[in-house]
């Protein structure tokens, strides 16, 4: 079976839902550069968004089941977030994500091209990867065997930011996430 997930902010539990902006629950169903949904949750933690130096968690359902912390079940349903404008493909390219708990950033547009086509080409988004908690314990989640599986989850819990620079005396994590 498949592992669902939401991204959810840990200060105040709000929380987005991939179906409410036309994405798959599993983890790589969504996690790719110009996807909607993980665009909503981009803008969120830009400067002036609501998320912006929150600790953040992509937690799939599966990971209450060994003695964490259930996040996923924790949320209610009134702190899902509807209605929220993504950010553009465009923007998502140029973004630095930054952990300002790590002092350590991304650059989303140094993603490696996957090919799965001639014609289909795409890139995985760093942000839910880092942040994910329960990968691996079901269908659709990122897998052992691909690049950086060791780095899923190491930014899970930290507060982030999106911005269009590099904050001066943070390190870059270099990331070669790819299906």
């Amino acid at each position: 079976m498949g592992q669902y997930y939401k991204p959810i902010n840990l200060l105040n539990l709000e929380w987005v839902y991939s179906h409410a902006y036309d994405n798959g629950l599993k983890l790589m169903e969504h996690s790719w550069v110009g996807n909607g949904f993980v665009g909503v949750v981009m803008n969120l933690l830009k400067p002036q968004g609501r998320w912006f130096k929150a600790p953040i968690v992509w937690c799939g359902d599966y990971y209450d089941g060994q003695g964490e912390t259930p996040f996923y079940s924790m949320v209610s349903d009134d702190g899902d977030l509807k209605g929220l404008p993504s950010m553009p493909e465009e923007e998502q390219m140029n973004s630095i994500l930054v952990n300002y708990s790590k002092k350590e950033y991304v650059v989303i547009g140094k993603a490696p091209v996957t090919d799965m086509s001639e014609d289909f080409k795409w890139r995985v988004n760093p942000l839910p990867l880092l942040t994910a908690c329960g990968n691996n314990r079901g269908g659709g989640d990122y897998r052992e065997g691909n690049p950086d599986f060791d780095k899923v989850g190491i930014w899970a819990m930290d507060k982030l930011g999106i911005l269009d620079h590099v904050p001066y005396g943070f390190w870059e994590l270099k990331v070669g996430f790819q299906e």
